[in-house]
């Protein structure tokens, strides 16, 4: 829609528009506002929108942010993407946490990271066990390399398509940009792999909650077909005894 916006000029299409917020109250765009902006940004394609910007930072901080917290509070979640992600678990992990840390304490418009959004997880990673887990031999170096046909066999479309980066955490400075370490369009990339992994847990969940008959077993003839038997069993004469 933004792209949209950029080529066209479409503030003479703009009017006040009415959000409600209750049954009798509701919160309006005045038609003012919408026409400069749309003016605005049709006007300077190159220049950042700072609303549209916004969004995007509100959005990627609410899916991570649960992301994460279902991670750590959901142990059955957390086996799921376990199972799925096999070898990419760890650096998909760490790479939520870290990126969770700077947008939930950013207070800059161009995201940059502070020492307490890295120094605990730094420590973490370079801990003997997870290096000796991780086989990292003493890098904190975490690579995420994930190809959708790899690891879910579902999905249709490309062979190649994933998302690849890498952060190293011995590497980060307070005051570095998060954009320069992960592109906005891996950021997308991250973003449509939480929605994903997602809507596989879902469809597993349904299928383990589909109940299962207590009386059925494979095989097994129908209470009618049982009756027949019955019926023909009783209708046949007894055999004679054999007499010595």
């Amino acid at each position: 829609m933004e792209q949209v916006i950029i080529t066209n000029d479409l503030s003479e299409l703009a009017m006040s528009i009415a959000i409600p917020t209750g049954e009798k109250s509701s919160f309006t765009l005045k038609e003012w506002l919408i026409k400069n902006l749309l003016s605005s940004i049709h006007a300077h394609p190159k220049q950042r929108n700072v609303y549209g910007y916004l969004t995007e930072i509100s959005s990627f901080k609410g899916i991570f942010s649960i992301m994460r917290e279902l991670i750590e509070n959901d142990e059955k979640f957390r086996n799921f993407l376990k199972d799925i992600l096999k070898d990419q678990y760890f650096p998909f992990e760490q790479t939520i946490r870290f990126v969770r840390n700077v947008l939930n304490h950013g207070t800059t418009s161009n995201l940059l990271i502070k020492l307490e959004d890295y120094e605990v997880q730094k420590d973490f990673i370079l801990s003997p066990k997870v290096q000796r887990v991780n086989n990292l031999k003493g890098s904190a170096l975490i690579k995420l390399n994930f190809v959708y046909s790899k690891y879910i066999q579902q999905r249709k479309g490309s062979p190649d398509y994933g998302i690849q980066f890498s952060i190293d955490f011995k590497q980060l400075k307070p005051g570095l940009q998060l954009e320069k370490l992960i592109t906005w369009h891996n950021l997308y990339l991250l973003a449509e792999l939480c929605y994903n992994l997602s809507l596989l847990r879902d469809a597993k969940q349904k299928i383990d909650k589909k109940p299962i008959r207590k009386d059925y077993t494979p095989n097994k003839k129908s209470n009618k077909e049982q009756n027949r038997e019955l019926q023909r069993h009783q209708q046949r004469k007894p055999l004679a005894k054999n007499k010595r």
